[in-house]
């Protein structure tokens, strides 16, 4: 079904990950994206809102997926970031994730997919939150389903993944969900609603703790034309455990290829 892939390569790639669907072989896109968030405010581990010194992020984010066959989608991840607290300071390179996404199933209306990722650190730095852990490699798993539907006369989709990333060294492994629901607003444009959530699993080791997040991102996307598209947007932190409570938003330009 057609408008299943057009709809969902077009949001494929939103704040940070990809949704469930493959790109045809030899066709791929590329997303662009600038984002800035702060805090002055935190989660402490019982999930009370405590004051904390104000931290800043800004982030601009490359994104890359080819179709290697039409059931195997090639996806890259590199980062550049600056986060600061108060007089401390991290900035240059972020992570930079390489994955693969394979479809195994799918119908007119839906597709299931497994996803693998390793993530390379960049910049590190060992005082929490700057680098929120990213001292050392990750691995994760990933499985992803989504599903196209009509609703009051418009175009939608739901994108569902679950997920378990084994994080080496001092940090928390971390079992991983994210959910995605977006529906058509025009024929050019759609509204996304998105849900990110991690929770540490096993035991962290001194600087880092276990940890519990929750973000929503609200955003929308527009086509400009069947090359490129324009997406805006903002986040927040709704819960967690011993982590910021972040509110930004975020620019992207994507590209298809």
């Amino acid at each position: 079904m057609f408008w299943v892939f057009s709809v969902c390569s077009l949001f494929s790639a939103s704040v940070a990950q990809a949704g469930a669907w493959t790109l045809p072989e030899g066709k791929g896109q590329a997303i662009v994206t600038l984002g800035y968030s702060l805090a002055s405010d935190a989660f402490d581990e019982d999930g009370r809102v405590t004051s904390i010194e104000p931290f800043e992020k800004f982030e601009l984010r490359g994104y890359v997926e080819y179709g290697l066959t039409d059931w195997a989608t090639l996806v890259a991840q590199p980062e550049l970031r600056i986060k600061r607290q108060g007089e401390e300071e991290s900035e240059g390179l972020g992570r930079f994730d390489l994955g693969l996404r394979t479809r195994f199933w799918h119908d007119d209306y839906s597709v299931a997919s497994v996803e693998g990722t390793v993530s390379a650190p960049g910049q590190t730095d060992e005082l929490p939150p700057l680098n929120g852990g990213d001292t050392d490699w990750e691995l994760e798993g990933r499985l992803l389903y989504g599903r196209g539907f009509d609703l009051w006369s418009r175009h939608g989709f739901v994108d569902m993944q679950v997920g378990y990333r084994h994080r080496f060294s001092a940090p928390a492994d971390e079992i991983v969900a994210d959910f995605t629901f977006g529906l058509d607003l025009t024929e050019r444009s759609l509204i996304a609603v998105q849900s990110f959530n991690r929770i540490s699993v096993g035991t962290a080791r001194p600087p880092f703790e276990e940890t519990q997040e929750h973000k929503i991102a609200v955003s929308t996307v527009y086509r400009i034309d069947e090359q490129w598209s324009l997406q805006a947007g903002s986040l927040v932190t709704a819960y967690g455990r011993s982590v910021l409570r972040e509110r930004g938003f975020f620019v992207a330009l994507w590209s298809a290829f």
